[in-house]
């Protein structure tokens, strides 16, 4: 705290130090957290993606939009980001720098001209197709640690939980 003014030392409180064996439980007690587990495997999944794609300088998040509009007609931009569970301001800055990228572009809806439909390009399509290998190994890498049984089980206790709490989520999947 001596790199603090004197006046705002009084303002901070310094706990005493718990005992080793007190810390290591605490720890212990929040890596076993389901929300600190499920962060990391996140930063793992994104971590392996991004490696094995990294020849296609795309995010995670982009790989998904694109992949929801290979799959799905006539969606703006609310109905990807629905789609795909992420807020709609996340869903624009994706959808502006796969525009940037000419991965995707906006066009008018023929039956109400205030709204655009995203739609991918020939290169998006190209984009996606190479991908399917490298996003293939980052799953297949992912789920290795697992016997066959286990990662079926694993995905299916994943989607067991996110289907539960999916409308606690300020992006719902719909």
């Amino acid at each position: 705290m001596s790199f603090l003014p004197r006046w705002q030392r009084s303002a901070v409180s310094t706990p005493a130090r718990s005992p080793a064996a007190d810390r290591a439980k605490q720890l212990e007690a929040l890596y076993q957290r389901p929300g600190f587990l499920l962060r990391r495997a996140h930063q793992i999944a994104v971590s392996l993606f991004t490696e094995e794609s990294a020849a296609f300088n795309i995010t995670t998040t982009q790989y998904g939009v694109l992949v929801i509009l290979r799959v799905y007609d006539d969606l703006d931009q609310i109905g990807v980001s629905k789609k795909v569970g992420l807020d709609r301001s996340t869903t624009g800055l994706v959808i502006q720098k796969l525009e940037r990228e000419r991965l995707v572009v906006r066009l008018a809806d023929p039956a109400d001209g205030r709204r655009k439909i995203i739609v991918l390009t020939a290169k998006g399509e190209r984009l996606l197709k190479d991908l399917q290998e490298p996003a293939a190994r980052a799953q297949e890498i992912a789920l290795s640690p697992f016997e066959p049984e286990e990662a079926e089980q694993f995905l299916r206790l994943l989607d067991k939980f996110v289907t539960h709490f999916n409308e606690k989520t300020r992006a719902p999947l719909l």
